[in-house]
């Protein structure tokens, strides 16, 4: 589903001073969303100059990012201590988790290219009430640029050590009854992380159009190609791999969504569709035996195709100022081939696979106000997929609004995923047999906003559950099995101040304990604590400095060369300063890891340290 087609006609539908954004189809106030909800927009986030998507998401609350060897290797994303596939990417609202991968069906975020990104809306939580499968843990919805509504271009440059550059053009063209908006760009990450190499290319574009005074349709496109060459994630990297021979991946991502909305006194009708392809061929040296494995992994190769289509047809209604509601129908039909082979001594086995699968979907959501601060928001949805057990997701938050600003509210939900097409087809570890994984969370926070908005604060306690956790038993015989059932609690702190048009200051704090029930074992790459606090000063007009500190507590990681190792804790501070010497150019530098901060985020895969870059940007 489109859901950055959706919030325009949730949009219209509603007051003006109201603002629809990911978690919910009803329109609301954005200050009355919940507090695991956050949104950020490039106007916030554009002063830091951020490289990479990862250096803007690791300051949310509840939300840890880690690269295996920088953007050479694969991005994942951990909501709440939750496996990377149990949250679902949306890119302006269309689904781009891939289920043929051996990741579990988890989105590889390495290859977004930021200067592309307008807005990014995280909703921390079970989420399949509102959007189906994969949402366990939550959702991230990724919104491109779209310009401004006046004819601009904007071009930018830069460049930094290790071979680092990027460069970006982005145009509007608005006409009488449309806006036309077009995108280019290319990242070329270098060698930031030893022994690991990535380049990106994406052209994106789209339009906004209005076909009349209560019609409109939005069309949005985007096209990318990504090279990667590093170690394989399980080697050991740079520092620890027997086998020096690196492993390529290409991919190719195309991705169109379109939408037409009708408003309707007091709501609108909404038909949006959906499409996403993504190629990736892998060629693999494999893992020479070591400590935690004698045996190894073979030499591979694969060349995977995934196809993905969707149709949403939705309505909202507001029915009196105290009851408003939405509802509709969900169609989604997903087809994935694998070809590949493993080279064991020799012998060639094949690893091919082919599967397809469709769902319907029937949702509704129903939020009321009372006059008196009290408030009460619910949703439910059943999934039909092809060959399954129908599954019926419900969330359900209460919240009550006390003098000062200050709201308490809870939340509970649950969420369910089907297993990915490589866990069921894959010919040597896949099983047909797998049940989907399913989760259940509880939610109480706090939440106030100071001083008319100035600043805000919020404080979240959650505690959720996953079941039938899909894992690899190496059997005999082995394959991919329900087995897990894994408990993640903990809290998040939040907080922002705007001290005028010169100062911004915002902070989060993290802990997210999590852990196999049965065996109170840890999981990989969780760290049980992490924070972030940014700084932002305007001393004059055309200044601009910002200051990011992040820290990373110590985690449990694994590889086959060293065997279980415990990460260190890491802290890295980024500082930038922006000139804009006209409203046309602007020149900005940058320094990540002021401090030359030598960590890692996988055993063997070493960040390099301080990283200065240098960009320009102009506007015509």
């Amino acid at each position: 589903m489109n859901i950055a087609l959706f919030i325009v006609a949730a949009a219209a539908a509603a007051p003006q001073s109201e603002v629809t954004v990911i978690g919910s189809r009803v329109p609301a106030l954005e200050q009355d969303l919940s507090a695991s909800v956050t949104v950020l927009r490039r106007e916030d986030f554009d002063v830091e100059k951020p490289l990479s998507l990862a250096d803007v998401l690791r300051r949310v609350a509840g939300l840890h990012v880690d690269t295996v060897g920088g953007r050479g290797g694969t991005g994942s994303i951990y909501l709440r201590g939750a496996d990377p596939n149990y949250t679902l990417v949306l890119l302006n609202g269309v689904r781009v988790n891939d289920p043929t991968n051996s990741r579990g069906g988890s989105f590889d975020f390495s290859a977004l290219d930021i200067t592309d990104v307008e807005r990014i809306e995280i909703a921390r939580g079970p989420y399949s009430a509102i959007y189906g499968g994969d949402a366990l843990a939550g959702v991230i919805n990724i919104i491109t640029r779209s310009e401004s509504k006046t004819s601009k271009v904007d071009i930018g440059a830069a460049a930094g050590a290790y071979d680092i550059s990027q460069v970006s053009l982005h145009a509007t063209l608005p006409t009488e009854y449309a806006r036309w908006h077009l995108g280019l760009g290319e990242v070329d990450e270098g060698e930031r992380v030893r022994g690991n190499k990535f380049q990106v290319q994406r052209v994106s574009g789209g339009v906004d159009a209005s076909l009349g005074e209560a019609t409109d349709l939005t069309v949005s496109g985007r096209y990318s190609e990504a090279a990667r060459h590093g170690f394989p994630d399980d080697s050991g990297g740079f520092k620890y791999a027997t086998l020096r021979d690196v492993e390529s991946r290409d991919s190719r991502e195309a991705l169109l969504g379109a939408g037409f909305t009708h408003r309707l006194d007091g709501g609108a009708l909404s038909l949006t569709l959906g499409y996403f392809e993504r190629d990736e061929s892998i060629d693999s040296p494999g893992v020479a035996p070591g400590l935690r494995d004698p045996f190894g992994v073979p030499p591979s190769v694969v060349d995977t195709n995934f196809t993905r289509y969707s149709a949403t047809l939705s309505a909202t209604q507001s029915l009196s100022s105290a009851l408003s509601v939405a509802y509709g129908i969900d169609w989604q039909r997903e087809e994935g081939a694998s070809e590949g082979q493993l080279d064991v001594g020799g012998f060639f086995a094949p690893t091919s696979f082919e599967l397809t699968r469709s769902s319907w979907a029937p949702f509704a959501e129903v939020r009321v106000e009372s006059g008196i601060g009290l408030s009460a928001q619910a949703g439910a949805r059943v999934d039909m997929p092809d060959g399954e057990s129908s599954v019926t997701s419900p969330r359900m938050r209460v919240a009550y609004a006390m003098p000062q600003s200050l709201t308490i509210a809870a939340s509970w939900g649950k969420a369910f995923k089907l297993p990915s097409l490589y866990a069921l087809g894959h010919p040597l570890v896949g099983n047909p047999r797998l049940s989907p994984e399913r989760s259940r969370s509880y939610e109480i926070e706090l939440s106030q906003e100071l001083w008319s908005g100035v600043a805000r604060w919020s404080a979240t306690w959650f505690d959720s559950e996953f079941r039938n956790a899909i894992d690899f038993d190496s059997g005999p015989p082995p394959q991919l099995v329900n087995r897990n059932r894994v408990r993640s609690r903990g809290v998040e702190l939040a907080g922002r101040v705007r001290a005028g048009a010169r100062w911004s200051f915002d902070a989060s704090v993290t802990h997210a304990r999590s852990r196999v029930t049965a065996t109170d074992s840890e999981l990989r790459n969780r760290p049980e604590w992490s924070a972030a606090a940014a700084v932002h000063w305007n001393p004059v007009d055309v200044l601009t400095l910002s200051a990011v500190a992040t820290h990373v507590g110590s985690s449990f990681d694994s590889s086959i060369a060293t065997g279980d190792v415990r990460l260190r804790g890491y802290n890295r501070v980024d500082v930038d300063a922006a000139w804009k010497f006209s409203p046309r150019f602007e020149m900005y530098v940058s320094i990540d890891n002021l401090t030359d901060e030598q960590y890692e985020q996988f055993v063997g895969f070493e960040e390099r340290g301080i990283v200065p870059m240098a960009g320009v940007r102009v506007s015509m």
